[in-house]
Order: C-alpha cells, then sequence, then structure tokens
C-alpha cells in the first residue's frame, strides 16, 4: 500500500491521487493525500471539498462540515459545495436550528451559480433539506416547479425519487398530534373537579362536566379521556368507544387511549369489531411494549376472527417471556393449534330544504339552454327568477343566480338558512364557477352551515381562512374537524393542510417509519428502518425506539442493553429511564443485576418501575428489609395499570409473611429461654389435648377419606383378617409360637398400625387438620393397646393365654366394626339429572370461550339421583374433564351421551358409574389412558378415580355412539351429602 501512494504521489500528485481513490470507494486510503494536498494548497476549494467528501464518508461529519464550509469560503462560486453542504447537513441533529440559516445560504448559491445544471442540482439540494426538517409542502412545491420537459430522463427520475420520499414523510406525518386548544384557569379547574368526581365513583356527574368541557374546546384531549372513562363506568360502552376513537384521532401517540380502545372493542365488539380492535391493540403496544398482558387479548381476539396462526405467534411470545398464567396460555395455545388443523338521523337535526318541483327543475333546463345559446342575460335571470320562485330552495338555481349577480334571493337564503348541507353545496358550486370573487359570498353560507353541525362545513371554512392568510382559524378549524365522529371524509387532506399549519416535529422519518412498522405488527421491519444496532454514539430517540422494538419482540435482555445505551446518550431523559425500568422490572434478576447502578439512578429521577426491579434484586440476594421498602415505594407511587403492580403486591404479602413469622420464630425463642420448664410442660399438656379423632378429621377435611379409607382397607386386610386373626389358635398350646411369630415377626403387628396411623396423621397435616396422639385416638389408639396386650403375653411363654381370648373376641367385635364405621363417614354426593345438566352447561360455556364447537349431549339417568363416595368438587372435575375430551373428540358434528347409574362388577358387587360416550373414530384404551402424563385431560380423571378408590373403565358403544369412557365407585352406606 505505501508502494502504491508512492507511485501515485510521484505520477499524478496528492490531489488527483486521493480524488482517484475517493472515486474509487477507497476513502481511508485517499484521506492522508488529500489532507497532504490541503497542506500544500490551502486556498484551493476544490480540494477542501474532496476533503469533505472523504470526511463524510468516515463518518467524521463535523469536520467534513467545517471544510465544506471553508470550500465555499474559498470559493462562493462553486455550487456543487453548496448542495454538498446541504446533503450532509439534511441528515445531522442540528439540522432544525440551522434550517433558516442553511436555506439562507442555498438561495445565495442559487442567485449566483451558473448554467441549468448549477441550478437544478441546487434546487434539488435545497428541497430535500426542505424534507429532512419536515417542510415537506415547500419541498414539494420546489420539485414540482421544476420542469419536467427541460430535463433529462436521469433528472426526471431523480426528481420523481424525491417526490416520493416526500410523500413517504407526509404519510408519516400523519400520526402526529393535533395541538391542543387555549385553555383559562377555569377550565382546567373544571376538568380537576370532573376528576375528583369520577374518582369518589360519581360518574355521570363527571359525565355532565366532562362534555360541557368537549363542547366548549373540542380539540382538548384530557376531558374527552375522562369522558370516555365515565361513559365506560355507566356501562354505555359503545359511547365510551366512539368517543376514544375520536380521541385517538386528535392524539395518536396517547398509549392508554389506545389500549382503552382495543379493551372495550374486544370485550363488546363482537366479531364485526375484532379487527379494528386488534389495530387498536397493536397502536397501544407500540407506544407501550411492556403492557404484555394484551398479547393474550390479542390471541384471543386471533381465535374468535379464525386466524389461529395469529394466536399461536401471540401465545408463544407470552410463553418466551415467562408472563401471564402459563397453564391458561399452554390452553389457549392447544386451542390454537387444534384450530389451525381443523344508523337512524338523530334527534333535533336540522330540516333539510323541501326538494325543488318538476317545474323548477324545468325551468333551471331551459336557463341552462339560454346560457348555452349565449341568449340575452335578461332571458336567463328571468328563468331562473321564476325557479327560484316556484322552489325557493332550489340549489343549483341559486348557485347560476348567485353567479350572474354576485347575491341570492332573500327567500332562497331563508329557504337554505336551516340546511348546512344545502349551503355547503351552494358553496362549492359557486366557488368553482367564481373562485376568486365567491369567496366573500360563501363565508357567511358555510359559517351558518358550521353553527348547524354539518360534517364538512369545519373543513370548508378552514380552507376559506387559509386562503385568507388567517393560518390560526384555519388551524382551529381544522382540529375541530379532527374532533368529530365518525372519521371525516377529509380527514387525510386535513392533516396534510395541519402539515403547512404546525411546525414539524423533530422527529427522525426512520422513527416514524419504524413506528409505523411496528403499529403493523412488523418488528423486523422496524429493525430494517432502525439499523438495529445499539452503538454508542448514535441519537438516544434513535437508541430508544430500537429498545422499544426488542421490547415489542419479547427480547427483554437485548432490549436492556439499547435502553442502557439510550441513558448514556441522554441521561436526563426521564421517559427513557422509565421505559428502561420497566423493561427491568420483568426480566430475570440475574440478567438485571449488572443494571443496578443505572436502575438506582433511574429511581432517583423519578422512574416508578425501578424500585419494583432492584426490590428484586434485593431479594435474590437475600436483602428482603430494602427489598420491602422499595416494593413499599413502588406501590405507592405506581398508578393503577403500572405493569408489576399485581406481583409487587404479592411479594409484599408474602414478604410481610415471612417477616411475622421471624416475629413470631423469635419471641417463641426468647419465651422458650425465659421459661423453658414451663413451656416444656404446657406443650406436654397440649400435645395430650390438641388434635382431631380421625372421624372428625373426615368431617372437617372430607377429602382426607382416600387416605383414610386406603389405611382403613390395609389394616383390615393385612392386620385383622391374616395376622391378628389367628390370635385365638393361640389357646393350643402346640399353636402359640406359630402365632406369636405372625403377630411379632418381621415387626410387632401394633408397630405396624402405629406406622399407618402416623402416615395418616401426615396426610391429615397437609390437608390442614392435626389428629390426635395414638394413644388417645378412639379407633386406633384403643386397636393398637389391645394388639401391644397380646404381644406382651406372647412374648412370655409362661403368660397365661386367657387374655387372648378376649382380645381376639373385640378385634372382632369392636375394632372391626369401628373401622368399618370409619368408612362410612366419607363424602357423598348425590348427583341428579338437573344439577348434570348445571354441569354440562358450565362446561359449555368454558369450551365456546376457547373458540372451540359444541354438541349438545343427551342424559341418560338411572333413577331420580345417583349417589357416589366422592367429594363433589372431585367428581366435578371427573365429569368436565370427561365431558371435554368427548366434545373435542366429536366436534363439530359427532354426537355426546352422559350416562349415570347403578350397575354389577364382575365380581357381583354394587357400582355407581358415571360414563361420557362419543361418536368419534378411533380406538381407546386403558392402557392409553395409564400411559398418559398426569395432569391433563384423561390422566386427572385416572388419578382422581384412583384417589378415591375407583377405577377408569373404557367400553364399547352402539351405533351411532362408538365407544364411552367413564369412572365407577363402589355403591357404599348412607353418609352426609357433601
Amino acid at each position: 500500500m505505501i508502494a502504491l501512494l508512492c507511485a501515485l504521489l510521484a505520477a499524478q500528485g496528492p490531489h488527483a491521487a486521493g480524488l482517484q481513490l475517493l472515486r474509487a470507494g477507497r476513502p481511508a486510503e485517499a484521506l492522508p493525500l488529500l489532507e497532504q494536498a490541503q497542506r500544500r494548497d490551502p486556498r484551493n476549494a476544490a480540494v477542501a471539498a474532496d476533503l469533505a467528501t472523504a470526511l463524510g464518508r468516515l463518518g467524521r461529519h463535523a469536520q467534513a462540515e467545517q471544510q465544506l464550509r471553508a470550500a465555499i469560503a474559498k470559493d462562493p462560486r462553486r455550487w456543487s459545495t453548496y448542495a454538498a453542504l446541504a446533503s450532509l447537513l439534511s441528515e445531522d441533529a442540528r439540522r432544525w436550528d440551522l434550517a433558516d440559516e442553511t436555506l439562507a445560504l442555498m438561495d445565495r448559491a442559487l442567485g449566483q451559480a451558473p448554467g441549468e445544471a448549477a441550478q437544478l442540482g441546487l434546487h434539488l439540494a435545497r428541497a430535500d433539506f426542505l424534507r429532512s426538517v419536515g417542510r415537506t409542502a415547500e419541498a414539494r412545491a420546489e420539485l414540482e416547479s421544476l420542469t419536467p420537459g427541460d430535463l433529462t430522463a436521469a433528472q426526471q427520475r431523480r426528481i420523481a425519487d424525491l417526490l416520493d420520499r416526500v410523500a413517504a414523510d407526509e404519510r408519516l406525518r400523519a400520526g402526529e398530534d393535533w395541538p391542543e386548544p387555549e385553555l383559562t384557569a377555569a377550565d382546567r379547574a373544571d376538568l380537576v373537579r370532573a376528576e375528583e368526581d369520577l374518582r369518589r365513583g360519581d360518574a355521570r356527574t363527571a359525565l355532565g362536566r366532562a362534555e360541557k368541557l368537549c363542547a366548549a374546546h373540542a380539540g382538548w384531549r384530557a376531558p374527552r379521556w375522562l369522558r370516555a372513562r365515565a361513559l365506560e363506568e355507566l356501562g354505555r360502552v359503545d359511547e365510551a368507544a366512539r368517543e376514544l376513537a375520536v380521541l385517538v384521532q386528535l392524539a395518536p401517540s396517547q398509549a392508554r387511549a389506545w389500549r382503552k380502545l382495543g379493551e372495550l372493542l374486544a370485550a363488546h365488539g363482537g366479531l364485526l369489531e375484532a379487527e379494528r380492535a386488534d389495530q387498536a391493540l397493536r397502536q397501544a403496544l407500540a407506544l407501550d411494549p411492556s403492557w404484555t398482558d394484551l398479547w393474550l387479548v390479542r390471541a384471543r381476539l386471533a381465535l374468535r376472527r379464525g386466524r389461529p396462526s395469529e394466536a399461536v405467534r401471540a401465545l408463544n411470545r407470552l410463553l418466551r417471556d415467562g408472563s401471564g398464567d402459563q397453564s391458561e396460555l399452554k390452553r389457549l395455545l392447544d386451542v390454537a393449534r387444534a384450530q389451525a388443523d381443523l344508523a337512524p338521523a338523530p334527534a333535533g337535526a336540522p330540516s333539510r330544504a323541501p326538494e325543488p318541483t318538476p317545474e323548477a327543475r324545468e325551468l333551471f333546463r331551459q336557463a341552462q339552454e339560454a346560457l348555452a345559446a349565449a341568449q340575452p342575460g335578461d332571458v336567463t335571470q328571468a328563468l331562473l327568477a321564476h325557479a327560484l320562485e316556484v322552489s325557493p330552495g332550489f340549489v343549483e338555481a341559486a348557485a347560476a343566480w348567485a353567479v350572474l349577480t354576485g347575491e341570492v334571493p332573500p327567500r332562497t337564503r331563508e329557504a337554505l338558512w336551516g340546511d348546512g348541507a344545502a349551503l355547503l353545496d351552494l358553496s362549492a358550486q359557486v366557488q368553482r364557477a367564481r373562485p376568486a370573487e365567491g369567496r366573500a359570498l360563501v363565508a357567511p353560507w358555510i359559517d351558518r352551515a358550521v353553527e348547524l353541525g354539518a360534517p364538512e362545513a369545519r373543513y370548508q371554512r378552514a380552507l376559506l381562512r387559509l386562503a385568507a392568510g388567517d393560518r390560526s382559524g384555519a388551524l382551529g378549524d381544522l382540529t375541530e374537524y379532527a374532533a368529530s365522529a365518525p372519521p371525516p371524509a377529509h380527514l387525510e387532506e386535513a392533516r396534510g393542510l395541519r402539515a403547512q399549519l404546525v411546525p414539524p416535529a423533530r422527529l427522525d422519518p426512520i422513527e416514524a417509519q419504524a413506528r409505523a412498522r411496528l403499529a403493523e405488527d412488523r418488528p423486523e421491519a422496524a429493525l430494517v428502518a432502525l439499523g438495529g444496532r445499539c452503538d454508542a454514539g448514535r441519537p438516544a430517540r434513535v437508541l430508544l425506539a430500537v429498545a422499544q422494538v426488542r421490547e415489542y419482540s419479547g427480547e427483554v435482555t437485548d432490549a436492556l442493553v439499547c435502553y442502557r445505551a439510550a441513558l448514556s446518550a441522554d441521561p436526563a431523559s426521564t421517559d427513557v429511564a422509565e421505559r428502561f425500568a420497566r423493561a427491568a422490572a420483568r426480566a430475570p434478576a440475574a440478567e438485571i443485576e449488572p443494571y443496578a447502578e443505572e436502575l438506582r439512578a433511574a429511581a432517583s429521577s423519578g422512574a416508578t418501575a425501578a424500585h419494583w426491579a432492584l426490590a428484586r434484586v434485593d431479594l435474590a440476594h437475600g436483602r428482603t428489609d430494602e427489598a420491602l421498602a422499595r416494593v413499599d415505594g413502588f406501590l405507592r407511587a405506581a398508578a393503577p395499570d403500572e405493569p408489576g403492580v399485581a406481583a409487587a403486591r404479592a411479594t409484599r404479602d408474602r414478604l410481610l409473611r415471612a417477616s411475622d413469622d421471624a416475629a413470631r420464630a423469635r419471641w417463641h425463642k426468647r419465651a422458650a429461654l425465659a421459661g423453658a420448664a414451663a413451656l416444656l410442660l404446657f406443650g406436654a399438656v397440649i400435645a395430650w389435648v390438641r388434635g382431631s379423632t380421625v372421624s372428625r378429621a373426615l368431617s372437617l377435611r372430607p377429602r382426607l377419606y382416600p387416605a383414610v379409607a386406603r389405611t382403613v382397607a390395609a389394616l383390615r386386610h393385612d392386620v385383622l383378617k391374616h395376622r391378628a386373626s389367628v390370635l385365638a389358635a393361640a389357646l393350643d398350646p402346640t399353636a402359640r409360637d406359630e402365632v406369636a411369630r405372625a403377630l411379632l415377626e418381621p415387626q410387632p403387628v401394633s408397630r405396624s398400625v402405629a406406622q399407618a396411623y402416623q402416615r395418616l396423621a401426615q396426610d391429615a397435616r397437609a390437608q390442614g387438620v392435626t389428629l390426635r396422639p395414638l394413644a388417645r385416638e378412639p379407633v386406633f389408639g384403643a386397636l393398637v393397646r389391645d394388639l401391644a396386650a397380646a404381644e406382651s403375653v406372647l412374648r412370655k411363654p409362661s403368660a397365661p393365654a386367657a387374655p387372648l381370648a378376649a382380645i381376639d373376641r373385640r378385634l372382632r367385635e369392636v375394632h372391626g366394626p369401628a373401622l368399618s364405621e370409619l368408612l362410612r363417614l366419607g363424602p357423598r354426593t348425590r348427583l341428579s339429572a338437573r344439577e348434570l345438566e348445571g354441569w354440562i352447561r358450565g362446561v359449555e360455556a368454558e369450551v365456546r370461550r376457547g373458540g372451540a364447537g359444541w354438541s349438545s349431549p343427551s342424559i341418560l339417568v338411572q333413577g331420580m339421583e345417583v349417589e357416589f363416595p366422592v367429594e363433589r368438587e372431585a367428581l366435578a372435575t371427573i365429569f368436565a374433564n370427561l365431558l371435554r375430551n368427548a366434545q373435542a373428540a366429536a366436534a363439530p358434528d359427532g354426537r355426546v351421551l352422559v350416562r349415570l347409574g347403578e350397575e354389577l362388577d364382575p365380581a357381583g358387587r354394587r357400582v355407581h358409574v358415571l360414563l361420557v360416550g362419543d361418536s368419534a373414530d378411533g380406538e381407546l384404551t386403558l392402557e392409553t389412558i395409564e400411559s398418559r402424563e398426569s395432569g391433563r385431560g384423561l390422566a386427572i380423571v385416572r388419578d382422581l378415580t384412583r384417589e378415591w378408590h375407583g377405577h377408569v373403565v373404557v367400553r364399547a358403544e352402539q351405533a351411532p355412539l362408538r365407544k364411552a369412557i367413564g369412572a365407577c365407585f363402589p355403591a357404599g352406606g348412607g353418609g352426609a351429602t357433601a
């Protein structure tokens, strides 16, 4: 490379060599040559301009600007330098502040530039700079002033490209907010009082105040937001949605209004409003990606609209984020995947003028023919006068008369004075015929149309005022026009006029373009528009926009990196700090720990969510006191809809409970140290007194019954039937050793009973019930005492065997019936056809909410009602899963049958059955059900049935049904109804 540079220097000189490298796209190699050329000839403007080009391509814009200004000072007639400077400044963040100076410089260059090529280049550069600072109307006028006939095809293409960019910027400006009106202190005080009324729950009074404020200032957003909330509070949802639609027309950047509009339309709008609801929710998420709960609303909307792929995308987005009810998300995801397969005039409206009569229309036709034949004006006027005498409200005739005479007859004015639409029509016709003179004539008519509330009157008056130079009046009319509902016909044109009247926001087009792509649910396109990088040195607003797109896509870790870069670029921005804190509050605690310093700074600057994020970091390190203080601070300052409020409240409750538990533990420890002996004695007394019997525990906690039944069955089979049943044989001295081995080996039978009771006590504690100590339990304690007495006799070969006979008799006559009595204390659920219908309706509502089909089941009940030895909640869960499974298999056109009754099992025992049959194809076996993972569908049925000592059955059914699945339970004795 050094050899090449030396050769170029020797052959051409540094300027020519650097220029050649610059044209070859190698600015880094050209830069030292051009710098050397400038040192040799510091007054050469061409060298300075080429050096600026190299510096600009290398990203050194400040030095490039300095060189270009120096080149202009050296040679003011070099037009390309002016164009290069304008192009460079069009991408500078200071371009709005430098706009007047730059345009004056370009005007000076245009006044002295020689030749058409120079003039064209300067005009194009000036137009592009005007576009970059948001003055799109001036840029368009500049481009349209260039005569196409005098330009080459390449120049025409360049102008067309610039016009396209201007049009794109104008479309992006359509999303800007309309300006707020001038307000008085009394207006603001009224708004505060209305807000207080709404907070107190007096929505009707708040609505009255808000409506007065909206009528006085149609473009004021705050009372419209208040009015929408009051209407929703009063149940007038449709009116609230219309008010919100007007509000987002006025203020497209108001995220809460978009959110409320989307939620109202999603909840109450039905299928026809689903698309509009989803659009509003997309706008809300584009403005505030931290509202992740809206993705669930969007998923439900997509299911309702029959777009399961969109629902799957939204639900996967939530699952990746880890927010929301994960079980509900997975259920909806299964539903979505399954779907993938498989108005009068208002009262008091102004009256319209009567339609012209046939005679009047004939007279008007004759007047038109006379005017076309160039007959004397008196003839035409006489015909028109007669037509207006017959029908004074004949708009076309009145317009022709006004064009000829410059006025309208008094009767015509009187006839049309109450018809706003006719006045606007008359005004439009007169202005078309007499563009210059007609404005003064039609102004009173348009003012009257505004008074009558004609929808397009304010737009027409704004055009008149704009033509007369009344910019503030035109802006006021346009703002009122944008505040009308439904969206007016010329809203886009009104936005175009607003761009001429309101100074443009200092927003780079790429930011507006990215926001528009995000509102279209295209985050990848938004990242492409923004560049997708979070490099230091980029403007803070661009970095913030990239971070928001990352957060919208669920990439919270990448979003935090971009938010940190934006904070570094603009440490004073409260908006960046708040959004950074919200994103950090949702990220895992381990990932936000490196941002602790930035979060503390954000918290001190007023970012509410930063307290919650720091509290999570403190919790991860076990600093509960600091975490509790930060959570309290967050909840005091957070708005009701602030993300994370629910999680913070749950955390605070958990920490307070833990703190209370710790305080109680410390108190108990101090009390124990102060009076150990007394507490030990007291504990012994409590241990002796406290606790419930097994029968009492069953009445308190019916769900304990499966554990009791399991324990009793084991004792009756293993202890009473097998091991202890041989006790009577001990009266025979020859069999005493065998009886002793049966009761004492491998462990004493009394210990087996005690261990079974301990397991039952553990199950009871899991249900929130403490059983009595074994010694005080009337059933199990007495059994253990008799068995222990028998074991004591059998351990002593010389002890008399007479007590064993009494113990054997008590085992058969007392303990066996006592254990059987415990089984009769279990819960009993009596189920009738009427109650079964209620359960079916509940499942139907759930299935339909999920978007699935439904086949109304038939019901077959044996007798009036059937009693099951199962708790009601468990039986309802078994039935709901059976019915859901049958509906999913039979939908959409199959049949479902519910059968409830009593039958005999193969062993001849009576059992009660609850079966749900369906007509779906495909086989299902018990082995398939047994192999399923717990926690879903038929696996829940299997586990609950087994827990309540029943069994699952799968049976073939007669046509049109194919199979039936259900649960069987033994027909027990009496008991309390659950």
